[in-house]
């Protein structure tokens, strides 16, 4: 049985969850790891739930909730569990979860793994914007920018990207654009 449950800092999870977290992205694309504690213990809008397989933890998805939209920080399966369709179960009862649009950033499709993870999103619904020219700003000073990509689902064709990278770069990397 696949199924998450939200952390807290205190939560045991976390020692396989780091590994999984620093494993799954490189470290411009991610938080320090005690910044993303301390977000779960004061972010009211953001949310981190461990993925199980069983009782086995195999993943985790991080995401915020705003007015009008969710977005999903990150999310990763432990990369022996890859292809087992966890990430496609996880990420259906996330969308199913609740009515409002979900957006995701991406790495542009420019190499085999990044084109299977874009095909990936797109399978379960989601749609790339790729002439649409997104910057993901450096999650602290000693990290750098990175040009990603935008996808959406359950969004309107016709949705203001531009008002929606201007809310991830404030609400989630304190930037204002």
């Amino acid at each position: 049985m696949i199924y998450s449950r939200q952390l807290t800092s205190q939560s045991p999870e976390w020692e396989v969850l780091r590994r999984i977290y620093e494993d799954s992205f490189p470290a411009d694309e991610r938080r320090d790891y005690d910044s993303l504690l301390q977000l779960v213990e004061t972010e009211d809008s953001f949310n981190m739930e461990a993925v199980y397989l069983d009782d086995m933890v195999v993943g985790f998805i991080s995401s915020w909730r705003f007015d009008e939209w969710r977005y999903i920080e990150h999310f990763a399966v432990d990369a022996a569990m890859r292809g087992s369709g966890i990430g496609q179960v996880v990420l259906r009862n996330f969308v199913e979860s609740d009515t409002l649009p979900v957006v995701l950033e991406v790495e542009p499709p420019i190499d085999e793994m990044c084109r299977r993870r874009v095909d990936f999103y797109t399978r379960q619904g989601f749609v790339l914007h790729d002439s649409y020219r997104y910057i993901q700003p450096p999650y602290d000073s000693g990290r750098n920018e990175v040009e990603l990509r935008l996808m959406t689902c359950g969004a309107s064709s016709a949705c203001n990207l531009d008002a929606l990278a201007a809310l991830l770069h404030w609400r989630v990397y304190g930037v204002k654009r």
